[in-house]
């Protein structure tokens, strides 16, 4: 949580003259917080997808590789996997950004936020696993050893991070 309020405050810091005036509207305050913890988030969200982007290049080195050696057919899992983590990416960009609007019934405060932030945070060490799963496949079908292992690693901790992120709904959803 302090992570999210340093960054909060830092941009608050920045703030003009004007900002920092409209700050003393009744409620404005509080408006300026959540969006500003919103758009943290969704850079956040962006951060892990694009790391897990990186894979792309790891898997079609592999395939390069395995293509090299004569072992296409050891390449037919990692299609599966291209889509799981293409499916991971998609989830981390679209997720739902915390908004609430004036009638809807549950109500985003700042402290669910903070803690939507703290989630997608800690994902960051899911993300290192998958990353390096992906890079033992590529290192493994360029050495022209088995990548069976790795790629099974890799494919069980993209649905670990994919079950670990639907948490996050349920998050969002619950009623304070």
């Amino acid at each position: 949580m302090s992570d999210l309020q340093s960054k909060l405050d830092l941009i608050k810091s920045k703030e003009s003259f004007l900002e920092k005036i409209k700050r003393y509207i009744p409620g404005y305050n509080g408006y300026v917080n959540r969006d500003n913890a919103r758009e943290l988030d969704t850079q956040l969200r962006n951060k892990l997808a694009i790391s897990l982007e990186s894979n792309k290049t790891a898997l079609k080195n592999a395939l390069s590789s395995l293509s090299k050696n004569k072992k296409l057919f050891e390449s037919q899992d990692l299609d599966k996997l291209d889509k799981k983590n293409d499916n991971a990416i998609a989830k981390l960009k679209s997720a739902s950004r915390g908004y609430s609007g004036a009638f809807d019934i549950v109500k985003i405060k700042e402290e669910k936020l903070n803690q939507i932030y703290e989630f997608d945070n800690a994902l960051f060490s899911e993300i290192e696993i998958i990353n390096s799963s992906f890079n033992e496949i590529e290192s493994n079908a360029m050495a022209n050893t088995d990548i069976k292992s790795p790629v099974e690693k890799a494919s069980q901790a993209l649905d670990n991070l994919l079950s670990k992120f639907d948490q996050r709904e349920l998050i969002l959803r619950e009623l304070n």
